[in-house]
């Protein structure tokens, strides 16, 4: 289990590694908050109605050029030979930029890929086949 080092994605794997004893938890960087915001070069890329609000992303809280995220999914998005499975506790545009990744997707698109607080996505990598997105912002375990 893989979480964002800040405290709310802690504090919830905290919750869930009382469900999962046997997983071993740990905070990691490729987990941390992140907001892919282009470069000067890059920016044309991005629809032109959200550079004013990149332009107001806090300067702890900017992944240039996603740099930090693309290299998250160099880590966590490859298949190998034996089956793994990776629990990551994360935050929204993480999570969107995975998903964005998987589905092809422009590198802006992941604006708009709103998580629920708690939903579960479920990515997958197979040897030999583009990656899949199997569940997106699952709250179906929230039910009561």
């Amino acid at each position: 289990m893989h979480h964002s080092p800040l405290a709310r994605a802690a504090q919830t794997a905290e919750v869930v590694a009382k469900h999962l004893p046997q997983v071993p938890r740990h905070a990691c960087d490729f987990a941390t908050d992140r907001t892919p915001v282009p470069s000067a070069e890059e920016r044309a890329l991005y629809p032109s109605q959200w550079h004013g609000w990149l332009d107001g992303v806090p300067a702890d809280e900017r992944d240039d050029d996603a740099a930090a995220l693309r290299r998250a999914v160099a880590h966590f998005g490859v298949a190998g030979t034996d089956e793994r499975r990776e629990l990551l506790i994360t935050h929204n545009f993480v999570i969107g930029w995975f998903v964005r990744h998987v589905l092809d997707a422009p590198v802006w698109r992941w604006i708009g890929l709103n998580q629920d607080n708690c939903a579960i996505t479920v990515v997958r990598w197979e040897t030999g086949r583009p990656p899949a997105l199997v569940s997106f912002n699952d709250t179906g375990h929230l039910q009561p």
